[in-house]
């Protein structure tokens, strides 16, 4: 595997271990976290500073909510991936998330290969090459 082939991923969530246990998760795979941020605000930064190819963002933070912040990231760019990840999981706060742009979520705990699946598919959907 071509490792400047990987897919770039930007990693939010106000949790340290979550954010190492989703980069232990990727280890390997054909995405790699290339950066981390633990609240919105810094999310929004780093994601105008690297462009990743995908946003993995937890909705359940300070500051600002992942839903805030999925907003201000496809005001941002409307071609930014993001991928909704949350313990809350609620049927209509997966909807909201959907129809206000996100490309899929992901439902916590992370098992790996449920990830990788949904990781995959985002990338098929948009155009991102694996």
């Amino acid at each position: 595997m071509n490792e400047s082939k990987k897919v770039s991923v930007l990693a939010v969530d106000d949790s340290k271990t979550m954010l190492a246990m989703i980069s232990a998760q990727l280890r390997g795979s054909d995405f790699e976290v290339v950066a981390t941020a633990r609240s919105g605000l810094e999310a929004l930064e780093k994601y105008q500073q690297i462009k990743p190819q995908l946003v993995l963002l937890d909705i359940v933070m300070p500051e600002i909510t992942g839903i805030d912040t999925l907003e201000r990231l496809l005001q941002a760019d409307t071609g930014a991936r993001v991928v909704m990840v949350s313990s809350v999981g609620t049927e209509d706060t997966v909807r909201d998330c959907l129809k206000k742009g996100a490309k899929s979520f992901l439902q916590k705990p992370l098992q790996k290969e449920g990830m990788l699946n949904i990781l995959k598919n985002v990338c098929q959907q948009t155009g991102v090459e694996l």
